[in-house]
């Protein structure tokens, strides 16, 4: 019961911290660890478990992505799921924004992510930092991280089949390791440990309010000094804070025709994703033009007489044919293909 308590406590203290401090701590936390074997492009067919324990992980093996090979998972009663990813898997941007921009920076950071990267906020599993701050150019340097969300479904399926719930991503390597992506809502945890722990947290409330009571009233004086400092300093700010706001009303009412352009002439980035997940393991792309919705792939398979099939079956291309004859290697044994498809609106 101590024990939880205390875990809950320093849990209290760490959202004390400021944002870009909390999401960039060390993740050595006791939890249950699920690191996918190989990376996500490539499908996850296995997962390796472990548990961690006062900063120390103890690993339990490979387990199959099936209801069968996932049913042997260990259980890790009192202690959260985490899965870990490496730098391959997560994205990571470098943005700069206005000083005044901080104290709105999740709203900020939303509204940015249609322009900043080829997904919509909620497509996304993402989190953020405070890179760097300064004050004399009034700029903010902040590192985004993210990974969409389609990515993880498979995975976040089959655990939530057998019970488990993993609460965030951590990121094990790179230049963001040690920080980490929400699954859930951040404090979902904690507030369960405090229901369990109400009249023990209750106790210790009492306890700091009766502290605040004999402070020194003499540092009230002090205190509203350097609240009226604060206050001068941060007009500047506020002006710039109402400028960012305006930027922001003006860059929404052109919102829909941006979106309406991107319609328009497709979006690279998801036709690649999606020519790739039609593409067999045997085949892959050596050149690939998208221009005004009209695609050209040329590339290898091993029977590029299929590959029009499969592109006609799926909801993302229309009307695929050869744009030229297919070459066949014999000494690597693939053929060399063009293939031109239409990218469904």
């Amino acid at each position: 019961m101590l024990r939880e308590f205390f875990i809950w406590w320093f849990g209290q203290l760490a959202d004390l911290l400021p944002r870009g401090l909390r999401r960039a701590a060390p993740n050595a936390a006791d939890a249950m660890v699920i690191t996918p074997v190989g990376p996500l492009a490539q499908g996850i067919n296995a997962v390796a478990v472990g548990i961690r324990r006062n900063g120390k992980e103890n690993p339990f093996g490979h387990f199959a992505l099936g209801a069968a090979g996932l049913a042997e998972l260990p259980r890790s009663a009192g202690r959260p799921t985490v899965l870990r990813l490496g730098e391959a898997d997560i994205l990571g941007k470098t943005l700069s924004f206005p000083l005044a921009a901080e104290r709105e920076l999740d709203q900020v950071l939303a509204f940015e992510m249609d322009r900043e990267t080829p997904f919509k906020a909620e497509e996304l599993y993402w989190s953020h930092r405070i890179a760097g701050v300064d004050r004399q150019n009034g700029r903010l340097t902040v590192r985004l991280m993210l990974i969409a969300k389609a990515s993880l479904t498979p995975l976040l399926g089959a655990l939530a089949h057998i019970g488990i719930e993993p609460a965030r991503v951590e990121i094990a390597d790179g230049p963001d390791a040690g920080s980490y992506l929400p699954l859930v809502p951040e404090n979902g945890q904690v507030r369960r440990a405090s229901r369990r722990l109400v009249w023990l947290a209750a106790a210790c409330c009492v306890g700091f309010a009766a502290a605040c009571l004999v402070t020194p009233f003499v540092r009230q004086s002090a205190t509203l000094t350097r609240l009226d400092r604060v206050t001068a300093a941060g007009r500047a700010a506020a002006g710039e804070a109402d400028a960012l706001r305006r930027e922001i009303t003006r860059l929404s009412s052109s919102a829909g025709l941006i979106q309406s352009e991107r319609d328009k002439f497709g979006q690279p980035l998801a036709v690649l994703a999606a020519a790739t997940r039609v593409l067999p393991d045997d085949s892959y792309l050596t050149e690939l033009e998208l221009h005004e919705r009209k695609l050209t792939m040329s590339g290898r398979s091993a029977a590029a007489a299929r590959l029009i099939g499969a592109f006609a079956a799926d909801t993302e291309f229309r009307n695929p044919a050869f744009a030229a004859p297919v070459t066949r290697v014999e000494a690597l044994k693939l053929e060399i293909f063009t293939i031109v498809a239409e990218v469904a609106p």
